[in-house]
This record gives structure tokens, C-alpha cells and sequence, in this order.
């Protein structure tokens, strides 16, 4: 009758302590708390709740370390489920990690309540066999093969493409140019190139880059002050990049 009274007083503890981190975590939000103050409060709402609700809710008998162990592992666990399940909606915000924990951690310790005392479960380490390091092998293989494939397909993986334009000066001659354009898309693209020096056009020309590829031209330049050069797409006529330099300083064009 003591063990029932003793389980059940820590049962409801451990519901006010959960119900207490939630609601100081929740005055926190809305009062505008420093990070690092909300950070206080929800270090034992991500490692220790959860894994305490779930192996009280599981009720096995474990020693203080596996206890332990267990408890920050599941908690961590819970934390990658919340994240997986609260980022389609766009919820990965304090208040959505607030929302998830706060259904995991009261959802667990009510079941605990309803679930009443129940004697514990004497939880034995789990005989090693050949299939068990069979299964770790082949877990180890599978997971060398994907890094290997990351890493060799690390270079041609592009995740942002673009098409890069610039201006710079030739070098030889003071009024040589060189306009260059570089395809980092995945097709062929059609462009006209149009130049003007002070406002009064200079030349214009199409040109065609293929997929992957570096186009480069030499144009002399006429004296003046600055200098333009626009790379328009040739189907809609829209300018997609454009780029400047002074004729009266070599240094390299301004992209803008």
C-alpha cells in the first residue's frame, strides 16, 4: 500500500513538474525573455522530460546509468520526431516546440496517471548472436556506400544555378574590355549583349552559351566616363544581369 501511495505522489510530481517548465516556457514567449533565459528552461524539456515520461510510462526496472542513458536518448529522439513532424507546416518556431512538447510531456504523464501502479518490469541485457553482428555489418556497409556516394557527387551537385556576368579590363590596351559570360544552368541559354559608353551605344551582338559553358569577348571602348554592359534574354527581352566599370580605373566591374 506504501509503494502504491509512494508511486502515485511521484507520478503527480512529476505531472507538476512538467506542467510547471511548460508554463514558465509559455510566460517566457509571451513576455519577450532573452533566448539564453528561454534556453534554461527548455534544456530539460528537450534531454530529460520526455525520456522521464516515457520509461515511467514503460515502467521498467533499470540501474541509475541505464536509467539515465535512456532517458536523454529518448528525449533526444523525441525532439527529432517533433522536428520531422512540425516542419511541413512551417512550425519550427518556439511556439510550434512548445506546442509539441507540451502535448508529448502532459499526453505521457496523464497516461501515467490513468495507467495507475503497475509493477515494474525487470528489464535484462539482451544476448548477443551472429545475426545481431551480421545486421550491425551490413547497417556499417550501407552507411559507408552513402558517404561515399555524397562525397564523389559533392562537386557536380550545384544547388543554386545561375548564369555569372562581368566587365574587366583586357590588359593590354587601355580601352580593351573583356565581357564574359559564364552558363551555370542546366540548358542552353540565349542572350544579347548590348554595351553603351556614357549612355550612347557601343555595339550589340546575340550569343548563344551552352549549358556548363564560358564565352568570353574583347571590345574596345570608346573614351568616356562609365561604362554598361547588358546581358538581355533574347526571347523576352527582360536585362537578367548587367554590369559597369570606369573607364578611368582598371579595377574590376561592379556586379550588380
Amino acid at each position: 500500500m506504501m509503494s502504491v501511495v509512494f508511486n502515485m505522489r511521484r507520478d503527480l510530481a512529476l505531472l507538476a513538474v512538467s506542467l510547471l517548465l511548460l508554463v514558465v516556457m509559455s510566460a517566457f514567449l509571451a513576455l519577450g525573455f532573452a533566448s539564453y533565459v528561454r534556453t534554461l528552461v527548455a534544456v530539460p524539456l528537450i534531454f530529460v522530460v520526455p525520456g522521464l515520461v516515457t520509461l515511467r510510462a514503460l515502467r521498467i526496472d533499470l540501474t541509475t546509468l541505464e536509467r539515465w542513458v535512456l532517458i536523454v536518448g529518448i528525449s533526444m529522439a523525441a525532439t527529432v520526431l517533433g522536428g520531422l513532424l512540425l516542419a511541413p507546416g512551417s512550425w519550427l518556431t518556439p511556439r510550434g516546440w512548445l506546442v509539441w512538447f507540451s502535448v508529448a510531456t502532459l499526453g505521457g504523464a496523464l497516461f501515467i496517471l490513468w495507467q495507475g501502479s503497475a509493477a515494474p518490469i525487470r528489464w535484462h541485457f539482451p544476448r548477443i548472436r551472429a545475426r545481431h553482428f551480421a545486421l550491425c555489418g551490413a547497417i556499417v556497409c550501407v552507411v559507408v556506400l552513402t558517404l561515399q556516394n555524397a562525397v564523389r557527387n559533392h562537386d557536380a551537385w550545384l544547388p543554386f544555378r545561375y548564369t555569372d556576368f562581368w566587365m574587366v579590363p583586357d590588359g593590354q590596351a587601355s580601352n580593351l574590355y573583356t565581357i564574359g559570360i559564364k552558363n551555370g544552368e542546366q540548358t542552353d541559354e540565349h542572350f544579347t549583349v548590348r554595351v553603351t559608353v556614357d549612355g550612347a551605344m557601343v555595339g550589340t551582338w546575340p550569343v548563344t552559351v551552352p549549358a556548363d559553358q564560358t564565352i568570353t569577348s574583347t571590345l574596345a571602348l570608346p573614351a568616356g566616363q562609365k561604362a554598361v554592359a547588358w546581358l538581355l534574354r533574347r526571347d523576352e527581352g527582360e536585362v537578367y544581369r548587367n554590369v559597369s566599370a570606369s573607364l578611368q580605373d582598371t579595377a574590376l566591374a561592379r556586379n550588380h
